[in-house]
């Protein structure tokens, strides 16, 4: 009788087991859009920014807007945590800066993750008075879902130099930037990136027809 009740309770063992092994996730080398491991042991980074400053400018630039691009890889090296790096771009009417960051991500859930980007800036340039003077420092923090879209707060302090020497100016003065906003990563981050490409295209295209 035992052996008659194991056999007949072995179809239905099977039949239990078949949902549980099919909700595993799949793993992956390289995710596209990232995940802790053990589903991916790395992910690409394509971060679009869409952030305002929140202070005045003492430089005299009067754009409030700042776009920016992350573009890198990052490795889990445990089911919480994830390290790598980025090449970062950005840019408003009246600036532009150019700089690496690293990137750590605390993962809270699958879904859920903090990004911390600490970097510096090799580059920079202004529309004002004022020159830049690298490296500047950058450093932003980031809370995302799903790796698609997420808020964040950013810091930038960097220095000037004003080469006219305009006695009612400071020749030399540091700053300390605040952002926030909105960024995009994975599709629509890179659909981002390719509409404010293609947006500069025109306006150039615009200002070499004229």
């Amino acid at each position: 009788m035992r052996a008659l009740a194991a056999l007949l309770a072995l179809p239905w063992a099977l039949v239990l087991a078949v949902p549980a092994s099919a909700a595993e996730p799949e793993k992956h080398g390289v995710c596209w859009r990232g995940k802790p491991a053990p589903e991916c042991q790395g992910f690409v980074i394509t971060d679009f920014g869409l952030l305002r400053r929140l202070d005045e400018d003492p430089t005299g630039g009067i754009d409030d807007f700042h776009v920016s691009l992350d573009v890198g890889y990052a490795r889990n090296v445990s089911a919480k945590a994830a390290v790598g790096g980025t090449i970062y771009l950005g840019t408003g009417s009246d600036h532009a800066r150019v700089g690496v960051r690293g990137r750590y991500r605390r993962w809270l859930s699958r879904d859920w993750a903090v990004d911390a980007s600490p970097g510096l800036l090799v580059y920079g340039s202004e529309d004002g008075a004022y020159e830049f003077q690298a490296p500047g420092i950058i450093v932003g923090v980031t809370i995302g879902w799903k790796d698609l879209v997420g808020w964040t707060v950013e810091g930038e302090h960097s220095r000037y130099e004003n080469p006219i020497h305009d006695p009612d100016q400071p020749a030399k003065l540091s700053d300390t930037t605040w952002r926030t906003g909105l960024k995009l990563g994975a599709a629509p981050g890179v659909l981002g990136t390719l509409a404010i490409v293609t947006l500069v295209v025109l306006v150039v295209a615009s200002g070499a027809a004229d």
